[in-house]
């Protein structure tokens, strides 16, 4: 869980890293922004996906 957890973080900060670099400090901002409700919108799909998978074992 922890490999799989390390790669999605790396997927984030792939996304968010070109934002980061920026001279704008708004932008660095958003990238912050966006790194969080990539974070959160990644922990709702991690349980939906379990959640279906435990339904499916169940059936």
């Amino acid at each position: 869980m922890k490999a799989a957890a390390e790669r999605e973080a790396g997927l984030v900060e792939q996304v968010v890293a070109p934002l980061r670099l920026h001279r704008n400090p708004q932008t660095r901002a958003h990238a912050e922004a966006s790194a969080r409700e990539l974070a959160t919108l990644s922990v709702r799909l991690h349980a939906a996906l379990v959640q279906s998978a435990l339904r499916a074992a169940a059936h």
